[in-house]
């Protein structure tokens, strides 16, 4: 099975780059930092150590995740893979490229637990790595558009989720740990217009406001609904993403029956429904504040893509609690009196949703919402 799993990964990953690289700009380390000595440890390979049990390391490279530690955006080292979500979070229109790194034992890797709602169950050991590259025309696909601006880690140790802020240096060919956090000022183009970012490198306190299920720290975006799509194999014909990993022992106690998976859709696809496409925005973007154990959970908004009902519960005339602006999170026929969209419209720091992560606003999200407000039979909610 581990000749099998490294094999595939070889297929995946392509030819590897050369694995050293020169820093000769003075690195930004933050004032006082003392890097651990497991992070400064000579060791070949991925640092299991620095990441299972040491307090962060100065430079993204030092956990050894990468096989070119100059371009995380390519070829991680084994088991390292690559895994893709049918929608995911809006930041600032940055492309995201994700990894996954299992936890080996007696050079097997342990594997995940599927799970029907909640993220997939991983093993303690395992890393989530997330890199977040700015493009200069969203419409160019090459990846020399891009700027590589953040990398952050997700962990997970004995004692929990760990998440981990590294500001990236293209200077200097790393990323550096940023616990203060950042903010980036950049310009790009989308849709032929030219907009100003500011995009913003979680302090790192920060990730746990939404990375939050009662107080204890989790990851969002692999969930089975999101990870359930088809991905493309070198020489093989598309498979479902989740089969595949069940099928190379990196996914324990899926469903035989992989007809009946949950499934959001990729919220971009014209050919899915409409309300099927909204939920989906709304939960890869909004759930994981807006549920039973989240930061928003006062909020009485439950938008998890699971829920069937369009209800109060969903935000179907249900009052903006807490928000200057007032009104009706749905007002169901009125997408432009719902606050619900206008919220993922406003860019002020005291209106915007989601308040962290993003500077300017997804415009086609905010169209699609409205939309679907607008299809939903008309109510009344209560005099404008």
């Amino acid at each position: 099975m581990r000749v099998c799993i490294l094999l595939i990964f070889t297929l995946l990953t392509g030819c590897f780059a050369n694995e050293k690289h020169t820093v000769s700009a003075e690195p930004p380390y933050e004032a006082g930092a003392v890097n651990p000595p497991q992070c400064s440890a000579s060791v070949t390979g991925i640092n299991a150590d620095a990441l299972l049990n040491a307090a962060p390391c100065h430079r993204l490279s030092e956990y050894g995740l990468f096989i070119d530690p100059t371009e995380p955006r390519l070829h991680p080292r084994a088991p390292g893979i690559t895994y893709r979500l049918n929608s995911t979070l809006f930041s600032d229109h940055a492309r995201k490229y994700r990894w996954l790194f299992l936890p080996t034992s007696d050079g097997e890797v342990q594997p995940a637990h599927y799970s029907a709602e909640g993220p997939l169950d991983f093993p303690v050991g395992t890393v989530l790595v997330k890199v977040f590259a700015l493009p200069s025309d969203t419409s160019d696909t090459d990846l020399d558009s891009e700027e590589i601006v953040e990398v952050r880690l997700l962990i997970h140790r004995a004692d929990g989720w760990l998440g981990l802020p590294y500001r990236w240096h293209a200077e200097l060919g790393d990323g550096y740990f940023l616990g203060s956090g950042d903010t980036l000022s950049r310009t790009l183009v989308h849709d032929g217009l030219t907009i100003d970012v500011q995009y913003s490198v979680p302090t790192y306190g920060s990730c746990r406001t939404c990375h939050n299920d009662n107080g204890q720290m989790v990851p969002i975006g692999p969930k089975a609904r999101h990870l359930n799509r088809l991905i493309s194999l070198p020489g093989a014909t598309p498979q479902n993403q989740l089969s595949w990993w069940s099928d190379q022992g990196l996914l324990q106690e899926l469903p035989v029956d992989i007809s009946h998976l949950p499934l959001a859709p990729d919220w971009r696809d014209a050919t899915a429904r409409l309300q099927d496409r909204a939920k989906a925005y709304l939960d890869i973007n909004c759930a994981h504040c807006h549920s039973d154990n989240g930061a928003a959970a006062l909020s009485g908004l439950r938008l998890e893509y699971f829920r069937t009902s369009i209800d109060y519960t969903h935000g179907v005339c249900n009052s903006a609690h807490g928000w200057r602006g007032g009104g009706f999170d749905i007002w169901p026929g009125r997408g432009e009196d719902s606050s619900l969209p206008l919220r993922v419209e406003l860019n002020g720091a005291a209106d915007r949703m989601p308040p962290l992560g993003r500077s300017v606003a997804d415009g086609e999200a905010v169209e699609l919402i409205r939309r679907w407000i607008d299809s939903l039979p008309a109510t009344e909610c209560g005099s404008g």
